[in-house]
């Protein structure tokens, strides 16, 4: 009888070591970093260096642990099993960052993330002077060091200009560029995250960087997506107001004096931040040890990218805890998702992974020729009455559609937006009426017009997708002409306020004005906030989310075809 050749015996887990404080309130120290190990799938061990009466308002008392019971605990637990990374979090005083200095050379092929927990958020020293001057002796055996603001300008002496209070919501981009440098230089060889999360950075400073002379990494994987108007439109009318959207943490990250990258992302308006360094040292200590070493794109960039867009997340998704700063939702992993729930923080997206799936083919279709035409006044009259003809009899099949989706809907919710959206197209067909009288087309002409064979393909998908598939295939197949004509009028405003496209004198004013005016925006809104709202209750697999992320692609090509119908008069 042949045996079996398949291996029953568990795998081994990538072994974490945090040597850190306790939280009473289990928000930071051991508690947070023993939660974010086991949320990536490693396994935590730690060696308590104090103990605190604390909560989410604050420390009531500290408990120093004496230092050869740390020895004691950090020889028990290497000599069991060597961890793969440790990371060092509060370190309480100078006697045990030097016993443990003089240990953790004792132990060889292992990553060491040092968090040097010296000064709050709120700007209180948190270590003897002399422990700080301790520190040093640890620098040449940690690989990655992440201060915060306050802290690197404590490490490394900067003042802006020179001089200066060293008051970390003061200083603008380049400061901090440069004081990561400055800390790169002061603690050798490691590489420096300096957290930016204390500075005020705006939109425009980061676009004002020399372009090409750093790299950028956006939180949502690509700057060009925060120039999506209906994005920014759908977040501010989800409630985040325009600051807000413009307030930025910039993360930088530095080694031998040089810029490796910046981490760009939204600051999240959130008073559930208690324990962020310590989640996001013991994320970079995990990312180490479960990111593989090859693969695309540069190993230390991967490491960093998945660390901080874990933290991100636990904030963003974070729940209300205590009566002062909460801690974060270090569970928030444990939930496998092909995309993570809307939240204050990034409230589209599923939206955000459509248009970024595929970029380029988003913006052939929103920022066409034909559309640009327009926008300056030069587009062709006669291209502009065929293309308008055609969407007529588009309309009337993008109608049926969404007559199918009220039919198929199982919630009052749906059966509502698609009830809404038909009721808004009815409104758009008498404008193209409209239209086209003005041009001297009589409705019985737009009625005898035939169908071209783009429209006529264009509505054959649609009303086949919506068929055959289910009702999160429905809403695919309609989106992207609804969120589509609505970034097409945003963008045409903002060329206008820009002077590259013109509303004097130009015979498209109207359909232009249409386009962007609140009528059309508001059933935008509705299409967006449904189509969030559906893949939040039921979300998809990873197999599912291809689909549908497929369906959205053919439909922005064949709404780009539409465009280079109206420019190239096809029948």
């Amino acid at each position: 009888m042949a045996t079996c050749s398949i291996s029953l015996e568990s795998g081994k887990r990538p072994h974490i070591l945090t040597i850190a404080g306790s939280d009473s309130g289990g928000g930071a120290g051991i508690q947070a970093d023993l939660k974010t190990i086991e949320a990536f799938g490693c396994y935590g061990s730690s060696v308590l260096t104090g103990l605190t009466a604390q909560n989410t308002l604050g420390v009531q008392a500290v408990h120093e642990v004496p230092t050869d019971f740390v020895i004691q605990q950090l020889e028990s637990v290497v000599s069991d099993d060597q961890p793969t990374c440790i990371k060092l979090g509060m370190l309480t005083n100078a006697s045990i960052i030097q016993a443990l200095t003089t240990k953790l050379k004792e132990i060889k092929n292992v990553v060491i993330v040092l968090d040097p927990v010296m000064i709050s958020t709120s700007g209180h020293t948190l270590l003897p002077e002399n422990a700080i001057e301790a520190l040093k002796g640890l620098y040449p055996l940690v690989q990655y060091f992440t201060p915060n603001i306050p802290e690197a300008i404590r490490l490394s002496g900067f003042r802006p200009d020179g001089d200066g209070d060293g008051d970390a919501s003061k200083l603008n981009l380049e400061d901090m560029i440069e004081l990561a440098k400055q800390t790169n230089s002061v603690i050798g060889s490691s590489t420096v995250l300096l957290k930016g999360g204390h500075a005020n950075i705006s939109r425009k400073e980061v676009s004002s960087l020399p372009k090409g002379k750093y790299k950028i990494i956006w939180e949502q994987g690509d700057d060009d997506l925060d120039t999506i108007e209906v994005l920014s439109l759908y977040s501010r009318y989800s409630g985040i107001s325009k600051k807000e959207d413009d307030n930025l943490v910039v993360d930088i990250l530095v080694n031998g004096g040089e810029i490796i990258a910046l981490f760009v992302s939204r600051k999240i308006n959130s008073k559930s931040t208690h324990g962020t360094g310590c989640t996001l040292s013991t994320a970079i200590a995990c990312s180490y040890a479960t990111e593989e070493s090859t693969g695309e794109g540069d190993h230390t960039l991967r490491i960093f990218k998945k660390a901080i867009g874990y933290t991100q997340s636990a904030i963003a998704s974070a729940y209300p805890f205590g009566n002062g700063h909460g801690p974060l939702n270090h569970a928030h992993l444990s939930v496998r998702r092909a995309l993570p729930p809307p939240t204050k923080h990034n409230p589209h997206p599923f939206l955000s992974h459509l248009i970024q799936s595929n970029l380029p083919l988003w913006k052939s279709y929103v920022q066409h020729p034909f559309v640009v035409q327009l926008g300056k006044g030069t587009l062709p009259k006669e291209c502009f009455e065929h293309y308008i003809k055609q969407d007529y009899h588009y309309l009337k099949h993008y109608a049926r559609a969404h007559a199918l989706g009220a039919y198929k809907a199982d919630t009052f919710q749906d059966i509502a937006a698609f009830t809404k959206i038909a009721a808004h197209i009815a409104k758009e067909v008498d404008k193209h009426v409209w239209y086209c009288e003005s041009f001297g087309i009589s409705r019985a002409q737009l009625e005898a017009e035939p169908e071209s064979s783009p429209c006529a393909a264009y509505a054959r998908y649609v009303i086949d997708v919506g068929t055959q598939g289910d009702i999160l295939d429905l809403y695919m197949s309609v989106a992207s002409c609804l969120v589509g004509y609505g970034e097409v009028g945003l963008w045409l405003q903002k060329q206008v306020e820009l002077g590259e496209a013109t509303l004097e004198g130009n015979i498209y004013k109207r359909w232009m004005q249409d386009y962007c005016g609140e009528d059309f925006l508001h059933a935008v809104e509705i299409g967006i906030e449904n189509l969030e709202r559906r893949i939040a209750e039921d979300p998809p697999t990873e197999a599912k989310l291809a689909r549908l992320t497929k369906i959205w692609h053919e439909c922005v090509r064949l709404e780009s075809a539409f465009w280079d119908m109206g420019l190239k008069l096809i029948k």
